[in-house]
């Protein structure tokens, strides 16, 4: 039988064999078909997946509507792996991305905002996404609303595709408390002036905050009339409607605008309703007095407005469910204008960049695209939180109410208004350089939001502080390049004079064959040692020496500085001698006195009483303890009104007899019958962080304790029978005896208190400074110039200046020991 050609089997039936049996023929082509189909499945199966990083800062809510919409990109695009990677703490986020760019550990797509995206393009971190865009069919970024996309474009080119905007100059009100004061709900026609404008009522912003305090009988505000999400966003949000702006250019910034009298005049009118009038809270109200943050106040009724932006939706829904006993109506307001009618808000926003150093930008492209793109901005905008950067999107009814909205997702009503707020809104500067500025600034702000400071003096020395470092930091940008062959040129000159002077005393020796033999052995048993030693520290601080004379942020090229980087320190940067100040008055105060507690913890130990090891473990237990949860331990003792510390010192047994609590008041400047903020206040901030390391006098007492213990048991017998008093005994024998302990106490605590770093940054949040720069030590300057904002030749050169202080110090005191420290075998 034979098969036509035309036909399926014919066009397979090139061997006559196969023509001569067809029930052999069909069996075997089947089995073929099916063997080549079983391995294009399997070729399919085996084909790796392009596998991308994702990381983003969303926390909560928002990170469980991110992993669904990665799970649906994952289905729709079958080739690509995505890793979803969370890192909440905004703080930290991206100065990450920073540190893991330079570690080449970079993620290949990741969140970013307009506020920190320059310091990665400038630095060739973030691929340009003009080239994408063009040559994706159908993509319009026309549709995106333009602020958004402007903030995140450097020179006409997009690093960043907007994902949400996020005006914060919304003001969410209770419509009950307008309700109980008998005021008309907002209708967006309010404004706000300096003064409070009665005969405006209901129109007058000022009006309306003082009408909804409600204040006990004490004199203290029961309700407050408004509260920002923040000090700062108040502050903002008025500058920004009373025409102000914070620098002259948000791109490429040459002049700080915060000391001009209209800007004082903005922070007088804050510290005014905040720390006068009560009619808000104040930043150490909230953090330290009612101990909340500001929704909770919101959603308990503490407050009757309150300012943020839409983000904090979730938030209230989830605490005031509709039918629930805590439920209250509510709804949002956008921000008064200023009294000619100005409108001006602070505004967010963010997006996804793609990293250069990602090996797959097309698929990186394609995840970027989903997920700032309509799938990606309609499932966080169903969730309530991120106002769709397509206007189209946000206005359609996954973001507005409408009548197939839940039920629980209609509030706010009057969400409309958020598209309304675009069109006023403010990006700060978006230079890499103005974090710092902003630090320098903010810490001055600081103290004007705590009353420590009036505003003309505040903003005043900030703006003069941050021109400076502002001009110090534009003239960086026209550095010379370094030629790295000069310094390795000078590393090994180095090292070649280290080895030189070890070997130089011993040139004229000679050994023997045995001594030969024995040295070589020893070396090579030493050798480990030794390359970890050249390796691990001795190559890295030739390399730091080398970079203290650099301007270089490990990813672009060194520049050079020479001795510039010693000389800004002595000489431009305002807050390095305050660094040492304040580092200096920690050292002087927190070692001694932890010696000094130390000792008379040991001496207590010392003696033979029954159970005695129990309370040695007792008082050690400490030191191995976490110094961070020490510390926020410490933070809940000394808050204001609550902790356990100032309820000590305000009792009224305590007040009546030794007046405690006045005499701290006097002392710290807070106004009688107020409680002292010890974290909140310049003059009580450093003896908190001093009170704070006697927690850790255990290892001090330990090595006392030693050194007691080692007091020969004659010696007191004989001083005994000579008559001498308990005090004798202690001065002449017990202190000379253990001079050498001590003097081993203060070297170390000298130098471990010169580094002090952890408590301070925990009790800063991370930021570091406190009140007026009252926390700011040497080792927070030194981190916040290494990692915040990568000037790691600076950081270098503090590292040094760090160094030489310290080895001076421990160099004095070894000289001075020769008076005081007694040594017995010395003596025989």
């Amino acid at each position: 039988m034979s098969y036509p050609i035309g036909t399926p089997f014919g066009r397979f039936a090139g061997l006559e064999s196969l023509l001569i049996y067809p029930s052999i023929s069909k069996v075997a082509v089947r089995l073929a078909l099916v063997i080549l189909g079983v391995g294009a499945a399997m070729s399919a199966l085996a084909a790796p997946k392009v596998s991308l990083r994702f990381t983003v800062w969303d926390g909560d809510e928002s990170l469980k509507v991110l992993h669904r919409v990665v799970e649906q990109f994952m289905k729709e695009n079958p080739d690509i792996e995505v890793k979803l990677e969370s890192n909440p703490d905004y703080t930290t986020y991206h100065q990450k991305m920073l540190t893991q760019y330079a570690g080449n550990t970079a993620p290949d797509v990741a969140m970013m905002d307009p506020g920190h995206f320059t310091a990665l393009a400038n630095r060739g971190a973030l691929l340009n996404l003009n080239d994408f865009m063009k040559r994706t069919p159908g993509f319009d970024i026309g549709k995106y609303y333009k602020p958004i996309v402007d903030a995140h474009s450097l020179n006409g080119n997009l690093y960043v595709l907007p994902r949400d905007i996020a005006p914060s100059g919304l003001v969410y009100y209770n419509k009950e408390a307008f309700k109980e004061a008998g005021i008309p709900l907002p209708d967006g026609t309010w404004t706000w002036d300096f003064k409070e404008r009665p005969e405006l009522k209901e129109k007058d912003f000022l009006w309306v905050m003082h009408k909804l305090t409600k204040v006990g009988s004490d004199g203290k505000p029961t309700r407050y009339g408004y509260v920002s999400g923040w000090p700062g966003l108040f502050a903002d949000t008025l500058m920004y409607s009373y025409g102000l702006q914070p620098a002259n250019d948000n791109q490429h910034p040459t002049k700080v605008l915060y000391g001009s009298p209209e800007m004082k005049k903005v922070y007088t009118l804050l510290q005014d309703l905040t720390l006068e009038k009560k009619w808000s809270p104040s930043s150490v109200d909230v953090s330290n007095v009612l101990q909340q943050n500001t929704t909770s106040l919101f959603v308990k009724g503490k407050v009757a407005m309150f300012q943020n932006g839409i983000w904090e939706v979730p938030n209230v829904r989830r605490d005031m469910k509709p039918d629930s006993k805590e439920f209250f109506d509510w709804d949002i307001a956008m921000f008064p204008a200023y009294a000619n009618g100005h409108r001006g808000y602070a505004t967010g926003g963010s997006g996804y960049c793609i990293f250069s150093s990602t090996p797959h930008p097309e698929e990186s492209w394609r995840l970027c695209r989903y997920m700032a793109g309509p799938v990606g901005m309609r499932a966080m905008a169903q969730a309530g939180i991120a106002q769709p950067a397509i206007r189209e999107v946000a206005l359609s009814d996954c973001w507005i109410p409408g009548p197939n909205t839940p039920k629980e997702q209609q509030w706010p009503h009057n969400r409309i208004i958020t598209d309304t707020e675009v069109q006023y809104v403010n990006f700060g500067p978006t230079a890499e350089i103005w974090p710092e500025i902003s630090a320098i600034m903010g810490s001055r702000q600081d103290s004007v939001y705590n009353g420590l400071m009036k505003p003309e003096e505040a903003l005043g020395t900030g703006a003069i502080e941050s021109q400076q470092r502002l001009d110090a930091l534009l003239k960086e940008e026209t550095l010379p390049l370094f030629n790295w062959g000069y310094g390795v040129a000078l590393g090994v000159l180095i090292i070649a004079v280290v080895l030189f002077a070890v070997y130089w005393p011993e040139r004229k020796l000679r050994y023997t064959r045995r001594q030969k033999k024995e040295n070589a052995a020893a070396y090579r048993f030493l050798s480990p040692w030794l390359i970890g030693l050249c390796l691990f520290t001795l190559g890295p601080m030739i390399l730091s020496l080398i970079m203290s004379f650099l301007n270089w942020d490990m990813i672009r090229p060194a520049q050079w500085r020479g001795v510039h980087n010693y000389t800004e320190a002595m000489t431009e940067d305002p807050r390095f001698w305050i660094s040492l100040k304040v580092t200096a008055y920690y050292t002087l105060v927190s070692t001694p006195l932890g010696i000094l507690i130390a000792l008379m913890l040991a001496m207590l130990l010392n003696q033979k009483v029954r159970g005695i090891p129990l309370f040695r473990a007792m008082f050690y237990i400490p030191t191995i303890a976490s110094t961070v949860a020490m510390t926020l331990v410490t933070r809940k003792i000394m808050s204001p009104d609550e902790g356990l510390l100032n309820t000590i010192l305000y009792n009224p047994i305590f007040e009546k007899t030794l007046h405690l609590g006045s005499l701290l008041n006097q002392w710290s400047g807070t106004k009688p019958g107020e409680h002292v903020n010890w974290l909140g206040n310049e003059h009580t901030t450093m003896p908190a962080v001093i009170l704070l390391s006697l927690v850790g006098v255990g290892g001090t007492m330990l090595i006392l304790l030693a050194g007691l213990q080692g007091v020969p048991q004659y010696y007191y017998e004989a001083a005994t029978v000579d008559g001498a008093s308990a005090w004798r005994r202690f001065r002449s024998i017990t202190l000379p005896m253990i001079t050498p302990s001590i003097f081993f106490t203060m070297i170390t605590g000298f130098i471990g208190s010169f580094q002090v770093f952890t408590q301070v940054f925990v009790i800063t949040n991370g930021q570091g400074g406190g009140p007026n720069n009252s926390l700011w030590v040497y080792m927070i300057a030194l981190y916040s110039n290494a990692f915040q904002t990568l000037r790691m030749g600076y950081a270098a050169a503090l590292a040094w200046v760090l160094f030489l202080i310290i080895l001076i110090i421990t160099l004095l005191q070894m000289q001075a020991s020769k008076r005081w420290v007694y040594y017995e075998a010395e003596a025989k």
